[in-house]
């Protein structure tokens, strides 16, 4: 009981750092544009303002169970390739004669492009009733100015630079061949990066061919399978660790059509009350996944786990003044790095190190050899042979619990942070939670 109070209350605390405006007027025009596509709302499916995550989904009068269908939609009602095939307007700002393997583009940067177009067509737009209910804003780490990014962790910084390279890239390949001479004007570089967030945040899974148009303009522009899709009011459901989901494009056995169906496969207490807000799952994602893909994480998550990585190993060895002194070969960082062993170096808050990590500490601290065919035979031989790390492990994350504590401080010093900024600085604090969680489990 007292977890779950916990829970709740950090849930609500989240929900205020990074709340928005939430204008339910557009849901009208919502319901009423889905319907003139055939959709059916069986669920009774309302959006709220809840507590815990802001603006969510809930039944208004149904008790939902398991294997109940919480929404169905009609596959014209998803934003997908065939949209996009199908809009002779849109196709007709490209120029199609530079398409080459030299500006090709994801179909995600495609379909943020398209998302940025029909905001930019404003009211004229036939998916307003769908742009209205979108978010203004994304609390992503990529959206902190620059004092807040360095403040924060190296593995958070990567995915930022990652995704700053890619949004760049697809929006200068997009200059390239669209044949407006005034992109940047009409579509700043600002509102592509919110557009590219709106895809990355909210789309869903689809295998391509299912949605396949009989046309094939941007064939040879995108780089990759168009898998994925929007689908409008159902990017409004929450996501939960406590619960897991069924996503299927199917064909209606009487209509012929195809529809995109969620299921519910399981929840808490399992089923869902009227007017109490239902989750779906994303997937099994970390908090870091959650924070740096979709702006937010889940206190206590239960698929969580703390990673590290070689640079992580190798920062603690230089400054833990226990092994002040002591030499580590770099025979052994390079058979770790060439065998991968550094992938996957993880602790669990209740199953406790993963292989890799015990293999690289064993490697490290226990394997007096630094020759290749006798790492080799240590790290892939019997598990039996790894001696106990707990000790050494215990070093390693009272190390990073100190780095975290700094990355909060450093946060914290900040006047006002941005609501990206807030959220992260949360992130750190559930990580640091983690991190004592580990030390005490590792010690047990």
């Amino acid at each position: 009981m007292g977890r779950t109070y916990r829970y709740r209350k950090q849930r609500q605390k989240l929900a205020n750092e990074h709340e928005q405006i939430k204008d339910e007027r557009f849901l009208p025009d919502l319901y009423k544009y889905l319907s003139s596509l055939g959709w059916r709302n069986k669920s009774q499916l309302t959006a709220r303002n809840f507590a815990a995550t802001g603006r969510g989904l809930c039944s208004k009068s149904l008790t939902l169970e398991i294997g109940s269908e919480l929404i169905n939609l009609p596959s014209d009602a998803l934003l997908s390739i065939k949209t996009l095939e199908n809009d002779e307007d849109f196709k007709e700002l490209f120029d199609e004669s530079k398409f080459d393997k030299d500006h090709k583009i994801s179909f995600q940067a495609l379909m943020a492009f398209y998302i940025l177009f029909q905001k930019v067509l404003g009211d004229n737009s036939k998916f307003l009733a769908y742009l209205k209910s979108l978010p203004s804003f994304f609390t992503t780490p990529y959206f902190c100015p620059i004092a807040e990014l360095q403040c924060l962790p190296e593995n958070i910084l990567e995915k930022t630079v990652e995704q700053n390279r890619l949004i760049k890239l697809a929006y200068n390949n997009l200059k390239t061949v669209i044949k407006i001479t005034d992109f940047e004007v009409q579509y700043p570089l600002q509102q592509f990066r919110w557009s590219y967030f709106v895809v990355n945040t909210r789309s869903v899974y689809v295998f391509g061919k299912q949605l396949k148009s009989e046309k094939s303009f941007f064939q040879t522009l995108i780089t990759e399978d168009c898998n994925l899709a929007l689908a409008p009011f159902l990017d409004l459901f929450n996501h939960s660790d406590q619960v897991t989901t069924q996503a299927d494009l199917i064909r209606n056995s009487q209509t012929k059509e195809l529809e995109f169906i969620l299921t519910l496969e399981s929840c808490e207490n399992s089923k869902i009350p009227p007017l109490q807000q239902i989750f779906i799952s994303y997937g099994a994602l970390t908090n870091l996944k959650l924070l740096s893909e979709y702006g937010f994480f889940l206190p206590s998550n239960r698929h969580d786990y703390f990673e590290f990585s070689l640079n992580d190993i190798e920062n603690f060895l230089h400054t833990e003044k226990t092994l002040k002194g002591r030499v580590f070969h770099k025979n052994k960082f390079k058979f770790i790095r060439e065998h991968n062993l550094c992938d996957q170096m993880f602790v669990h808050c209740v199953e406790g190190i993963s292989h890799n990590l015990h293999v690289v500490l064993h490697l490290l601290f226990k394997e007096e050899s630094y020759f290749p065919n006798i790492l080799n035979q240590v790290a892939f031989g019997s598990v039996e042979n790894l001696q106990n790390v707990n000790e050494d492990v215990k070093l390693l994350l009272k190390f990073k619990l100190n780095e975290y504590e700094i990355f909060i401080k450093s946060l914290e010093s900040i006047k006002t942070l941005s609501k990206s900024g807030t959220v992260a600085k949360s992130y750190l604090q559930e990580c640091h939670k983690y991190l004592n969680d580990c030390i005490v489990t590792i010690a047990c």
